[in-house]
């Protein structure tokens, strides 16, 4: 079949990354046999009129949309994207009679919603790779498709999510088509704004119980990891072959498992790369010598995942690691010259203005780089912060969460993002 994948991703906020779910799914259905054309709407001037022309030059039997972000998740200057995304699904219904499958993340945490909102019939929730290839498969041979594990339907009076199959082991799929979705778009240039960065990922799954997140949605909970010299040469071939001289890590936790994690680094050291790379981590598996494996590799950059400097909140958050843990992770970063970014993730259940002050002055203390500041908590089904928010009035039980809600404490919503916005303008690299 002649197959169509369209990211339709546009959000350009912090570090753009390269489409990387649609490149793993083109690289399987490429080696199931398909001829595939890629279309990356992150640079388009006039994304429709791309897309019909896309549609019309290559006359696709099947296209596949990706979804990545719903929103921006930012509850003071909200940002809907699925009307962008809609426009482009009616433009491609204008065209061609083709099957249009919806994937990727955003549409994975609200797979039937979306498909109503977009009036679409089918979509792959979660990994694409193994669904969407047999999916082509069952299209191409006429065969019923109703029974897909992963497939979400709305088609007449069906309206249904088929449980998924069991989860890729990412060394069973080939790695991702980089060609096809022009990877050398995505060559970090630092203090550029926006920020554009190619990616690769060596595990999958977070096996984390945070009250906000989506990631054991999207990816599952059982870590997947590759072997570790492929993910090495990976690595390296943004280098050499595509002349790119930086690199994120998309992993929820590089630094889980450690053991993993180490033979990792000692294989990207073995092959003494001139690329330099970030990673996100998790304070709670953080250790001096993991650290040290890593600079060696060359991580330059570190995300760390801390959220708040609250004892009580990061209970409250359900984090999993404490105060002292993150003050542990950040002083043996700084003391090996990592460039650090944090977070903090305010306005929870039990925030309140000790809590806020305590999160403030940590990260005065601490000093990072940058500091990413987010005031109100998007609520997702499926999250415990969706149970909380019921309980407590904050949301309804039938209320839309396709349309962003999001949980503030009232002990602190009338001051809050003032108050933070203040902090941010008086330290260098706080952003809100």
């Amino acid at each position: 079949m002649k197959v169509l994948l369209i990211s339709e991703n546009r959000c350009r906020e912090n570090l753009v990354p390269f489409p990387l779910g649609l490149a793993c799914v083109a690289s399987a259905a490429m080696r199931a046999g398909h001829e595939i054309s890629c279309l990356d709407l992150m640079f388009s001037q006039d994304p429709v009129a791309d897309t019909i022309g896309s549609v019309r030059a290559f006359r696709p039997d099947c296209i596949g949309l990706s979804v990545r972000n719903i929103d921006n998740q930012d509850m003071h200057r909200s940002e809907f994207y699925l009307p962008g995304v809609k426009e482009i699904a009616d433009a491609i219904k204008g065209e061609t009679s083709a099957p249009i499958v919806v994937g990727g993340a955003g549409f994975t945490i609200f797979p039937l919603r979306c498909l109503e909102y977009l009036d679409l019939e089918m979509g792959i929730v979660g990994e694409g790779e193994r669904a969407f290839a047999e999916l082509l498969r069952r299209l191409d041979a006429g065969l019923p498709i109703a029974d897909l594990p992963g497939l979400a339907l709305r088609k007449g009076e069906t309206a249904r999510v088929n449980p998924p199959g069991p989860h890729a082991w990412p060394g069973l799929f080939p790695l991702p088509e980089r060609e096809l979705l022009d990877v050398r778009r995505y060559d970090f240039v630092p203090g550029a704004s926006p920020s554009f960065v190619a990616n690769l990922q060596s595990r999958r799954g977070c096996h984390m119980r945070c009250i906000y997140c989506t990631s054991p949605t999207v990816e599952g909970r059982s870590i997947r990891v590759r072997e570790a010299g492929e993910v090495a040469d990976e690595l390296l071939s943004l280098q050499e072959r595509y002349s790119l001289g930086f690199a994120a890590f998309v992993d929820s936790l590089f630094n889980y498992p450690r053991d993993y994690t180490r033979d990792l680094c000692a294989a990207i050291a073995s092959k003494k790369p001139e690329i330099r790379w970030y990673a996100n981590l998790n304070p709670l598996y953080c250790d001096r010598e993991t650290l040290r494996l890593m600079r060696r590799a060359g991580c330059v950059g570190l995300s760390i995942g801390n959220e708040s400097g609250s004892e009580d909140i990061l209970l409250s958050l359900r984090k999993g690691f404490t105060k002292r843990d993150v003050i542990s992770a950040v002083g043996d970063a700084r003391r090996l010259g990592f460039r650090i970014n944090c977070f903090l993730l305010l306005g929870g259940p039990g925030e309140n203005e000790r809590t806020v002050k305590e999160s403030v002055e940590l990260m005065g203390e601490l000093e990072p780089d940058m500091l990413s500041v987010t005031v109100g908590i998007r609520i997702y089904p499926g999250c415990e912060l969706q149970e909380i928010a019921l309980r407590e009035g904050v949301i309804d039980p039938d209320q839309d969460l396709l349309f962003p809600a999001f949980y503030l404490s009232p002990d602190v919503e009338p001051w809050l993002y003032d108050y933070m916005k203040e902090a941010c303008e008086a330290h260098a690299g706080w952003s809100l």
